[in-house]
C-alpha cells in the first residue's frame, strides 16, 4: 500500500515519470512507463534492476540492434483479426519499417553474443514470425511507402497501359496547343493545365466555340475557358477505368497480404510487446547513466543501509547552478528503525525525507537508484508520506486535522514492514498538545515496529531515543562559526534548531532577538550551541584520526621498505667485500706462481742469456698490468665517491643520467613532485629517484663511448611518441596485470610530456576501475581525472590529465 494517493507528486517521483517518458520513442514505451507501479516482490524488482543492468552493458560497448521505427500498430492488428479486414498502405508501410527493426533485434537475441545479456535475451523467448512475412513486407511496399508495378502480375500491365495512355495524350495535346497558338485561340505564353484531373488547353473564352470539346472551368474574370479536347476525352475515359483496375489490383494484392498476415497476429502482438519493453528499459538505463545510479543488494526484509545516496532531481538542479550536492548515509536496522531528525531550518531535513522517500519507490518501482554500489536496501510492503500542507477547504479540514487523519490512517494499517517519513512532526497546532500527541502516535508506531523518519523541533520527540529502544536521533549539522547549514546527517544525538542564529543571518532587529533570548533563557542557548559545535568538532576529530591512521600505516610501510633496502646493501656489501678479496687473492696467487715459474725456467734454461731476458720481460708485463689495474680500481672508487657526493643535493644546471636509459643530459627545472632534463632540443620529465648525478668527466666520457649514450635517443623518442597510442585498453586484464600496465602507461606519457590520456576499463561490476582510479589518486605525476563524458564511453572510459 501507498499512501496518500498523492505520493508521487509528494516526493517528487511524477517528475522521474516525465524524464523516463522524454527517453522513450514509442508509445509503448510510454504506456510501459505509465504504469510503472510500486512492488514489494524482490523477484520482479531484482528482474528489472538487471534487465536494466543488461541494457546498459549494451549502451556502454555499442548497441547491437537499431532502435527505431517502433511504430504502435497494436489497433491495426486489432482490426485485422476480423475476417476479410484490409491492412492499409500507410500502416503496411509502417509494418515494414518496424518489421526491419524487429528482424535485427531477433537476429541479435538468437546468437551467442545475447548470453551475456540474459535478462534481456528471456524477454524473446516464444516469440517466432513466419520469415515470409518479413519478404512479403518488403516486396509488397518500396521505401517511399509506394505499391511496386512487380507487386503483381496484373497491376505491372495495368500501369504499363496507363503509362503508353498518359504519353500518346501528352504528345496529341502539345500539338493541340501548338495549333491553338498558331490560329490566335491561345495567348503565346499558356501553357498545359489540370482541371478536376483532367489535361486541358487555356482558350479565350471569345474563341471556346473554335475548340472542340468538354469546358471544365473558366478564370474568374471569365476571360479564359479550360476545354478538354472532345478527341482527347475518350483516351482520358480509359485512363480513368484504368486507374479504377488499378485500385481494385491494390486492394486485391493486400487483401491477399492481409491473410497471409492474419495468423501471425498473435506472434506480431507479443513481438510488439518486445519493442516496447525494449524501448521502456532503454530508456531506463539511459536514466541511469545520467544520474550516475547503480544496482545495490537488494534486500528482502526492512532496512537501509545507504551510503552516498543522492536525490536525483536536486543533484541536477544544484549541477546548473554549479553546486555539488552533498551524499546522504542512512542506516537503519531492526534494533534503530525510527530516525527522529532535527536541526536547522533549510538545514536538510525535509530533503533526508524526500531523497529516502524518492530513492526507496524508485527502487521498487525498478529503477536504478544513485547511491555507492556498496549500499543495501531493504523492501517494504507498504509506504506512508506526510508532508506538507493538506489544507482541504472542499473537506472542510485545516492543515492540523489533514495531519491527523493521515495519522489515523498510518496507525491503522503500519506493520513491521511499514516505512513512514513524516515532516515536521506535530506542528500546525498548540505545541505542548501537538507535541505530546505526535510523542505518543511515534511510541505506538514503535510498539509495531515501524521503520521511520520524521523531522522536528520538539523537545520531547527528541528525548524518546533515550528511554526507547528502536529509536535514535539523528542531527542536521550547522557550522556555528560561519553560520552555514551544512547538509550533513549525523545519527546518534539530537540536533539544534539555531532559531536565534539564522534571525540573526536574515537580519532580525538585535532588540528583538535581546528580548527572545531573555525569555527564552541563555543557558538553553548556550547547551544547544555548544552540543552542536561539539557535534561539528567531533566530526573533524574523526577526520584527523582517519588521516593519522594513513599516515602511521604509511609510515610504518616506509620503514619497513626502508629496512629491507639496508639489510639488502649489507647483504651485498659483505657479497662484494668477499667477491674483492677473493679476485685480489686470485692475483696474488697468479702473480706467485708466475714467478715461481719463471724461476724454474730459469734454472731449467741453465742461465741462458736471451731466455733469462725473455722471462724478466714477461715479468715486467705483469707487473705493470698489475699496476695499471691497481690505478683503475682507484679511479672507479673514487668516481663513486664523487658520484655519491653529487647524488646527495640535485639543482639546476647539474649534469644528470636517467638510471634505467643511460641518457645523459642538463637538469632545467625542479618542483615538488618532478624534474625536467634538456637533451638537445627534447626536454623529458621524471622524478628525482629515477636520476643520478654524474660529475663532468663522466659526462665527457659519455659524450665519446656511443656505448654508454645512446646514439639514437631522438629517433627511439620520436619513434615513441608515434607509437604512443592515447587510450589504453585494460578490458579484460587482471587487477595487478592492469596496474603494471598503467604504471608503465603513465610512465612512457610523463616522459613524451603528454598532457591527457584515456584508460578504457569498461564498467562490469566497477572493480577494475576502482583499482585504476586508487592508483591514479596516488600517482603525483596526475593533475586529474574523470568519466568521460556518456557519449564517449561515460563511466566506462576515465580521463587523465598529467602535470
Amino acid at each position: 500500500m501507498v499512501y496518500p494517493d498523492n505520493f508521487e507528486q509528494k516526493i517528487g517521483f511524477n517528475i522521474i515519470r516525465e524524464r523516463l517518458k522524454e527517453l522513450c520513442i514509442s508509445v509503448m514505451g510510454i504506456e510501459n512507463v505509465d504504469n510503472t507501479k510500486f512492488s514489494s516482490d524482490i523477484v520482479h524488482i531484482e528482474e528489472q534492476l538487471l534487465q536494466v543492468e543488461d541494457f546498459r552493458r549494451l549502451l556502454s560497448n555499442g548497441m547491437p540492434f537499431p532502435v527505431k521505427d517502433f511504430f504502435d500498430l497494436r489497433d491495426v492488428f486489432k482490426h485485422l483479426s476480423i475476417a476479410e479486414t484490409v491492412i492499409d498502405i500507410e500502416s503496411l508501410f509502417a509494418l515494414k519499417q518496424a518489421l526491419r527493426s524487429l528482424s535485427r533485434i531477433m537476429e541479435f537475441f538468437k546468437s551467442e553474443v545475447s548470453l551475456t545479456v540474459p535478462y534481456l535475451k528471456v524477454l524473446s523467448e516464444g516469440i517466432e514470425i513466419n520469415k515470409q512475412i518479413f519478404i512479403d513486407t518488403e516486396r509488397l511496399i518500396d521505401d517511399k511507402g509506394e505499391i511496386p508495378d512487380n507487386a503483381s502480375p496484373v497491376l505491372a500491365e495495368i500501369r504499363n497501359e496507363i503509362r503508353r495512355k498518359t504519353s500518346s495524350i501528352d504528345r496529341r495535346m502539345q500539338q493541340l496547343l501548338v495549333n491553338a497558338k498558331n490560329k490566335g485561340w491561345t495567348n503565346a505564353n499558356d501553357e498545359l493545365t489540370i482541371r478536376n484531373g483532367r489535361l486541358v488547353i487555356p482558350v479565350k473564352a471569345s474563341d471556346k466555340k473554335s475548340l472542340r470539346g468538354f469546358i471544365h472551368d473558366e478564370s474568374a474574370t471569365g476571360q479564359t475557358v479550360y476545354i478538354e479536347p472532345a478527341e482527347i476525352f475518350d483516351t482520358n475515359n480509359e485512363i480513368k477505368e484504368l486507374e479504377y483496375a488499378e485500385r481494385r489490383e491494390i486492394h486485391k494484392i493486400l487483401l491477399s497480404y492481409s491473410r497471409t498476415l492474419r495468423p501471425e497476429l498473435q506472434s506480431l502482438v507479443m513481438a510488439w510487446h518486445l519493442l516496447g519493453m525494449i524501448d521502456y528499459i532503454r530508456a531506463k538505463a539511459i536514466f541511469a547513466d545520467n544520474i550516475d545510479a547503480v544496482m545495490p543488494q537488494v534486500n528482502d526484509s526492512p532496512m537501509f543501509d545507504w551510503k552516498q545516496a543522492k536525490h536525483p532531481l536536486l543533484e541536477h538542479k544544484l549541477k546548473s547552478q554549479g553546486k555539488e550536492i552533498v551524499p546522504l548515509d542512512l542506516h537503519l536496522d531492526a534494533d534503530n528503525r525510527i530516525l527522529i531528525i532535527s536541526g536547522p531550518n533549510a538545514g536538510g531535513k525535509s530533503v533526508c525525507l524526500k531523497t529516502a522517500g524518492l530513492l526507496q519507490y524508485m527502487l521498487q518501482c525498478g529503477i536504478a537508484v544513485p547511491m555507492h554500489k556498496d549500499s543495501c536496501c531493504g523492501i517494504f510492503h507498504n509506504m506512508f508520506i506526510d508532508i506538507g500542507d493538506e489544507q482541504s477547504l472542499e473537506n472542510d479540514l485545516s492543515t492540523y486535522s489533514s495531519h491527523l487523519l493521515n495519522m489515523k490512517h498510518l496507525l491503522e494499517a503500519a506493520d513491521d514492514r511499514t516505512l513512514f517519513l513524516i515532516d515536521e512532526f506535530g506542528s500546525g497546532t498548540e505545541p505542548q498538545l501537538g507535541g505530546a500527541i505526535a510523542e505518543a502516535i511515534l511510541l505506538k508506531l514503535n510498539d509495531k515496529k515501524a521503520f521511520g523518519m520524521v523531522t522536528t523541533h520538539y523537545a520531547n520527540l527528541k528525548l524518546l531515543a533515550d528511554d526507547n529502544e528502536g529509536i535514535i536521533n539523528g542531527a542536521m549539522l550547522f557550522d556555528t562559526r560561519f553560520m552555514q547549514p551544512l547538509y550533513i546527517m549525523m545519527t546518534g544525538r539530537p540536533g539544534s534548531s539555531f532559531a536565534f542564529e539564522i534571525a540573526r543571518k536574515t537580519g532580525l532587529p538585535k532588540d528583538i532577538l535581546t528580548i527572545a533570548s531573555n525569555l527564552s533563557g541563555k543557558g538553553h542557548l548556550s547547551f544547544e550551541q555548544q552540543l552542536q559545535q561539539l557535534e561539528i568538532e567531533k566530526k573533524e576529530l574523526r577526520k584527523k584520526e582517519y588521516e593519522l591512521k594513513v599516515a602511521d600505516s604509511l609510515l610504518d610501510e616506509v620503514v619497513t621498505k626502508y629496512k629491507k633496502l639496508l639489510a639488502d646493501l649489507e647483504k651485498n656489501k659483505t657479497q662484494l667485500m668477499k667477491k674483492a678479496n677473493k679476485e685480489a687473492q686470485q692475483l696474488i696467487d697468479n702473480a706467485n706462481a708466475k714467478i715461481e715459474n719463471t724461476i724454474r725456467e730459469i734454472k731449467e734454461a741453465q742461465a741462458e742469456k736471451e731466455r733469462t731476458k725473455e722471462l724478466r720481460n714477461d715479468l715486467k708485463k705483469m707487473k705493470d698490468s698489475l699496476i695499471k689495474d691497481e690505478k683503475r680500481l682507484e679511479e672507479d672508487k673514487k668516481t663513486n665517491s664523487q658520484e655519491k657526493e653529487l647524488n646527495e643535493k640535485l639543482k639546476v644546471g647539474d649534469t644528470v643520467c636517467i638510471n634505467e636509459m643511460e641518457i645523459v643530459g642538463e637538469l632545467i627545472d625542479i618542483n615538488d613532485t618532478d624534474i625536467t632534463i634538456r637533451l638537445g632540443t627534447v626536454n623529458l620529465r621524471t622524478t628525482a629517484d629515477k636520476v643520478r648525478k654524474i660529475s663532468k668527466a663522466t659526462a665527457r666520457k659519455a659524450a665519446n663511448n656511443p656505448t654508454f649514450l645512446r646514439k639514437n635517443i631522438m629517433n627511439d623518442l620520436n619513434e615513441k611518441a608515434a607509437n604512443f597510442n592515447l587510450t589504453l585498453d585494460l578490458r579484460g586484464k587482471r587487477g595487478e596485470e592492469a596496474l603494471n600496465e598503467t604504471e608503465k602507461y603513465i610512465d612512457e606519457a610523463v616522459l613524451l610530456s603528454i598532457k591527457e590520456v584515456n584508460i578504457l576499463h569498461g564498467k562490469g561490476n566497477g572493480i577494475l576501475r576502482r583499482i585504476i582510479r586508487d592508483f591514479l589518486s596516488k600517482n603525483p605525476n596526475i593533475k586529474e581525472f574523470h568519466d568521460a563524458s556518456l557519449e564517449t564511453g561515460g563511466t566506462g572510459i576515465t580521463k587523465v590529465t598529467l602535470k
